[in-house]
């Protein structure tokens, strides 16, 4: 496929630790290469979620956390079509829960400030994905293939359901944001004696 120019393998600008840490975009191939990491980077982060949930070993603990690999996973999606407010929101998301952590007194591991720097990286990434423009309207761009499972779940899946999931992501991940505002709050408030919370 690469002699008949299919894939866009060789084409890509970065490596790839330069492309997860400080990407850059010259062409097609690029974004479409940081779609897919930044599809990758949110489904892992969901996953992270998920098991940190289940060793939790609490059933709210597990719910909240299905929810949020639920909601990650769908930021994903977004961005894989390029949408840089799915990606701020997924950073966002992530950012304020580690926040939250520290509020109650959980400081941040290094492996949960790598991936915060990761998707702050994400972020970028979208951004300049987003904003690219091709220097013609006949250039040259990779193809989005259908052969593989693997091939459904990047290039297929995120093209068909992002515009009606995207609504269902947003409202979501407000609502998540939120109630992790509001607990940051709560805690500030009973942190001055404004408030009392309630002992477990």
């Amino acid at each position: 496929m690469q002699t008949l120019g299919l894939s866009g393998e060789t084409r890509r600008s970065d490596g790839v630790l330069k492309s997860l840490f400080w990407p850059t975009v010259d062409n097609a191939w690029d974004v479409d290469y940081l779609g897919r990491q930044g599809l990758a980077i949110c489904t892992a982060v969901a996953a992270v979620q998920l098991v940190m949930a289940f060793l939790a070993g609490n059933p709210v603990y597990l719910v909240f956390g299905l929810a949020a690999a639920i909601v990650f996973l769908l930021g994903g999606l977004g961005v894989r079509e390029g949408s840089w407010p799915a990606a701020a929101m997924v950073f966002s998301l992530y950012v304020a829960g580690l926040l939250a952590g520290m509020a109650r007194g959980l400081p941040p591991g290094v492996v949960s400030v790598i991936i915060a720097g990761v998707l702050l990286s994400n972020l970028r990434a979208t951004i300049l994905a987003a904003t690219w423009k091709p220097a013609g309207e006949d250039e040259d761009k990779p193809a989005r293939f259908n052969e593989s499972i693997l091939d459904f779940l990047t290039d297929q899946l995120p093209a068909r359901t992002w515009p009606v999931l995207r609504y269902v992501f947003y409202f979501a991940a407000s609502i998540f944001l939120l109630l992790i505002l509001a607990g940051l709050v709560a805690l500030a408030l009973a942190r001055f004696g404004i408030i009392r919370m309630p002992q477990p």
